[in-house]
């Protein structure tokens, strides 16, 4: 974690952004106290951290297939 004063952080502001765009984090401070901090997007793939992965039981075709002849005798 990079550590920049308000004034600093003014100063040096796209030397700071381009440290966030390669993973860094920033904390801003005033007055020798955090008031913020700039942290990189993180870009995460929901389903690569579940610890449940899904099967189909049938074949495409056969789990994705219309249901039609359920509702025969109700149209």
């Amino acid at each position: 974690m990079i550590s920049v004063t308000a004034t600093g952080l003014r100063n040096n502001l796209f030397n700071i952004l381009d440290k966030v765009t390669h993973g860094e984090t920033v904390s801003i401070k005033r007055h020798g106290e955090e008031i913020a901090r700039i942290l990189p997007i993180i870009d995460s793939d929901w389903r690569a951290n579940t610890k449940i992965k899904p099967k189909l039981l049938a074949s495409q075709q056969k789990a994705f297939a219309p249901i039609e002849d359920i509702w025969e005798n109700y149209i």
